[in-house]
């Protein structure tokens, strides 16, 4: 039983329903339906759900009951206890009572606790049973209750001990275990496969019996300790080394090392090669499929599988002993060259680098001498131009050659990079597949900032220069980028715009000559300073940009020399919390107002306004009605008034209408409160988002309702009907104030909203809730009241609709929701509602016995509430909503009070406490109802608690 009601819960009684009712001696009576058995909830054997889940639908939970136990209630004694053949159904007690014998892991003092809707993953297991042991007296622990039956070759495990660690079984670490595993799965590669028997446990029994049996699934034998003829113990090429059981054998046990020349084919040029390659190739160059490196196996299935693997990330792939699309042998751009495995005939550079097929030149030293594809091609090929012989190889390649002619120690030659150092003397840097800083085309420094140069393609004018996008040195970017400035505007003695020259003698001297329209005064090389009419005052310095910024002309930013400009409205826009929170360190918040910096109009010594923005007067849509700039802050009626023009448009937002507050809101006269009575005209305002700053007062800022409630619940502030006024609902519409009222006044009386519920308000006075248009103040909500609804109908009388409603619906009532009528729970409906037709008597009405119970209001209404289990018999009306709560969950907030309920049963709400959850599979539910006003009804069934385990009976056995 739920603990809030006290006593026990009895299955029986919780699924109890009422029976016809007898009267006697002015008792009501009503009584239980059902017989019960075992498999009343959870049927016997339980039924398993085969998951970690219960099954709400079934019934089924976690377990294997199927496997131990029958229908019979003695074979449930074994695990449960010979007190299970005189259980009675109040053994409902959160517990299940296991026996000591089993030993159950999760086991307590009184049994197995689980009464949750979410069982324990995993389940226990049991460890002293003689069903599970290893067969030579060793006891298993089982697996978790509820899993899976055992099977091959997962199930092994569950009795047999892991591989011995004796001689080269498979234990974890061990070869055998990387080539094959540590599961019984490697056990077939040496022993009989019990797997694809038909009865694969049934050679338990032959355990002591008989030797070890060793038999190979891929051939050979085994004798005196040794394996033999067996192919993983061979060089894969029909030559078996016989290992001897617990030896050890290395890579060359098997194979041979570099030095030994047993190796096939060309290895040793490849792996004992070094003066001529560099470097040695390792194993994994051409196997590293298999290996990772010369002693360690990094796929040991290829190891053995009968296939030499040949594969690298130079190899390629050879076709019957040709290698023809490897790296190593290819012009380093893709062009590979064939040789074959056996090939006899000595390479030399040319063999590779300089024989293309269609040469562009002919090859002098071996350079590549392909056509010239252009700068960032593959094959983008400037070779013709930088070598006269092999020893200019060493000017660019001094990593990967000494002399053009022989190859370098190391492993450069053949790293899939092209390899760049400067030798010879010489000097560069490649960034990105660009040259740069190289002595040859600098003329050793001649030439300051020559431009990169892709290899491929050649430097034009701009190559020392750049252009407008190129050239960022110093202050180039923000005055030929930024402001788009000629190169004349600075150098006007020597260029002509930006391309042509007007003195080419000054081109070429070492100077940089400075002049130009604009430019008042030069310092020189020296300090680089200029005096100019662009920045005003100020002397920036060519060579420190932020010396030019912004502010140092004027103050401008937070971010900028001099700091954030304060003057005038300045402070407003920027750092007042009330004010539109410029933001102080980007230029984009003094183009609000100004013509960008980037404009041309920008240093014409002139302060610019952007367009509609003035001084004095209207300025941009921010402001509508007159401003002046220089006299501070402006009302909060110039922006949300349109008494004085028209309302403020700020980032596209238009400012709220309070017009009417001043005539029918909290400012009207007997009112005259002020916006700063709720506001705070200090508090942050404009953030580009609509509604999101309401500035209330700290004091009015809290609990729902806290900014009427401040003056309403206050008698020194507010009397009579107005004082302590609550909500019509304790959730959704209703709930606030503001979803009935408008503090800044509307078209309607006592500010009521002229909008409610999607539906326009008419509301004069106290006298006005209703009327024929269904637009008054009641009706616009309610659909489901006896009386005065949206739809006007049913149009049963009430009273007069211009009778004041809040004489019996007060707004503010001692306790209770606003316009909620007076009475307890009883004065609807019995507490509980009992109900007409049963099959035997129970007593109710009667102090102790459901005292307050009256019968039904419509046909099956009562139900199962006279059960001990559902309501308590010394249920009072004033306990209010604690007994109704499980399965009436919403409690008042869902609560209609549609009167007289029998035309209203759609009202009715079942909505069950998901603590009562049987499964998290599913919600808890009451199903299968066909509540219905007129109609003929249908109770339901409780879906999914843990009282029922399966779906409970119908409610009422009436309907």
């Amino acid at each position: 039983m739920l603990q809030k009601y006290g006593g026990h819960c009895f299955l029986v009684v919780a699924l109890l329903v009422l029976t016809l009712m007898q009267l006697s001696a002015g008792q009501a009576q009503a009584a239980s339906q059902y017989n019960y058995d075992c498999s009343f909830c959870h049927t016997m054997p339980p039924m398993d759900s085969g998951t970690a889940k219960k099954d709400p639908s079934t019934g089924a939970v976690p377990g294997n009951h199927a496997g131990h136990a029958t229908s019979a209630v003695n074979s449930c004694v074994t695990c449960h206890g010979s007190q299970v053949s005189a259980y009675a159904m109040a053994h409902r007690n959160k517990t299940i009572e296991l026996s000591d014998a089993v030993g159950y892991s999760r086991k307590i003092a009184a049994g197995f606790v689980n009464q949750t809707s979410v069982p324990p993953t995993p389940m226990g297991s049991c460890s002293t049973v003689a069903c599970h042991s290893n067969g030579k007296g060793t006891l298993r622990a089982t697996p978790a209750w509820g899993s899976a039956a055992l099977t091959v070759p997962g199930g092994c495990s569950a009795c047999h001990d892991v591989a011995p660690s004796t001689g080269n079984h498979p234990t974890a670490g061990s070869k055998h275990a990387n080539y094959y595993g540590t599961g019984v799965g490697s056990c077939v590669q040496c022993h009989t496969d019990h797997s694809v028997q038909a009865k694969p446990f049934s050679h338990a029994t032959s355990a002591g019996h008989r030797s070890i049996e060793v038999k190979f699934a891929t051939g050979g034998s085994f004798a005196s300790n040794q394996c033999s003829n067996v192919y993983c113990h061979s060089n894969g090429r029909g030559t078996y080394t016989p290992p001897t059981w617990g030896g050890s054998l290395t890579c060359a046990g098997c194979h041979g090392d570099a030095t030994s020349n047993t190796l096939s084919g060309n290895h040793a040029k490849h792996v004992n090669n070094a003066a001529f390659l560099g470097t040695n190739y390792g194993c994994v160059e051409c196997h590293s499929s298999t290996v990772s490196n010369d002693s360690t196996i990094s796929n040991f299935t290829n190891h053995v599988n009968t296939t030499k693997d040949v594969a690298g990330s130079k190899v390629g792939t050879p076709v019957s002993g040709t290698c023809s699309t490897s790296y190593c042998h290819s012009d380093g751009k893709g062009t590979m060259k064939s040789v074959t495995w056996t090939g006899s005939t000595a390479l030399t550079c040319k063999s590779c680098h300089g024989a293309d097929a269609a040469p562009a030149f002919a090859s002098k030293a071996g350079e590549p001498n392909y056509a010239n594809a252009g700068a960032t091609q593959l094959r983008a090929n400037s070779h013709l131009n930088h070598v006269a012989s092999a020893a200019d190889c060493v000017s660019c390649h001094a990593d990967t050659t000494v002399d053009g002619t022989t190859i370098k120690a190391g492993t450069f030659h053949t790293n899939n990079t092209r390899d760049l150092k400067a030798g010879n003397g010489k000097g560069f840097t490649v960034v990105a597949g660009a040259c740069s800083a190289v002595s040859c085309h600098s003329g050793n420094g001649i030439v300051a900032n020559v431009a990169d140069v892709k290899w491929g393609a050649s430097l034009g004018c701009n190559g020392c220069h750049g252009n407008a996008s190129s050239l960022v040195t110093n202050a180039h970017a923000a005055h030929v980028s930024t402001k788009g400035y000629t190169c004349d505007t600075c150098h006007a003695a020597t260029v002509s715009g930006n391309t042509f020259f007007v003195n080419k003698a000054l081109h070429g001297d070492a100077t940089v000559e400075v002049a130009g329209a604009n430019v008042t005064t030069w310092s020189g090389t020296t300090t680089k300073t200029c005096a100019t009419s662009c920045h005003l005052s100020a002397t920036p310095q060519w060579n420190v940009p932020a010396s030019g910024a912004c502010g140092t002309c004027h103050t401008a930013l937070s971010n900028t020399t001099g700091g954030l400009i304060s003057s005038n409205a300045h402070s407003q826009h920027f750092t007042a919390a009330y004010g539109p929170g410029f933001n102080s360190t980007l230029t984009t918040s003094c183009s609000n107002c100004h013509t960008s910096n980037t404009a041309s109009t920008h240093a014409d010594g002139t302060l610019n306004l952007a367009a509609g923005s003035n001084k004095i007067g209207t300025c941009s849509t921010c402001h509508q009605q007159s401003t002046n700039w220089t006299t501070g802050r402006v009302t909060c009626e110039s922006c949300h008034s349109t008494a004085g023009g028209a309302l403020s448009v700020i980032g596209g937002i238009t400012a709220p209408d309070k017009t009417s507050a001043a005539t029918t809101g909290h400012g009207k006269a007997g009112i005259a409160q002020a916006c700063s009575a709720c506001h705070d005209n200090t508090a942050a305002h404009i953030s580009g988002v609509l509604g999101d700053q309401k500035r209330l007062l700290s004091t009015l800022v809290g609990a729902t309702n806290q900014e009427c409630d401040y003056c309403h619940t206050n008698a020194a502030k507010v009397s009579g009907s107005k004082l302590n006024v609550r909500a019509h609902q304790a959730t959704g519409l209703g709930a606030k104030c503001s979803d009935c009222h408008n503090a800044h006044g509307t078209t309607n009386s006592m500010m009521v909203n002229a909008t409610i519920n999607s539906t326009t308000v008419s509301f004069t006075g106290n006298n006005t809730f209703a009327n024929a248009g269904q637009t008054g103040v009641c009706q616009v909500c309610h659909t489901t009241t006896k009386y005065f609804t949206k739809a006007g109908v049913p149009a049963d009388a009430h009273v007069d609709s211009t009778t004041d409603c809040t004489q019996c619906h007060a707004h503010n009532p001692a306790t209770g929701l606003a316009f909620v009528p007076n009475g307890g729970c009883d004065a609807c409906h019995g507490y509980p509602p009992a109900p007409r037709q049963t099959l035997s008597a129970v007593t109710f009405g009667v102090q102790g016995n459901w005292s307050s119970a009256r019968f039904e209001d419509y046909s099956g209404g009562g139900g199962a509430h006279l059960v001990l289990a559902h309501i308590k018999k010394d249920a009072k009306p004033s306990e209010g909503w604690a007994n109704c709560l499980p399965c009436h969950k919403g409690g008042d907030a869902t609560h209609a009070r549609a009167l007289p309920i029998r035309t209203h049963v759609t009202s009715v709400s079942v909505d069950i406490d998901p603590q009562y959850r049987f499964s998290d599979q599913a919600l808890v539910t009451y199903t299968s109802a066909a509540l219905v006003n007129g109609g003929t009804n249908k109770s339901g069934s409780c879906f999914n608690v843990s009282c029922h385990f399966k779906p409970s009976p119908k409610w009422s056995i009436e309907r």
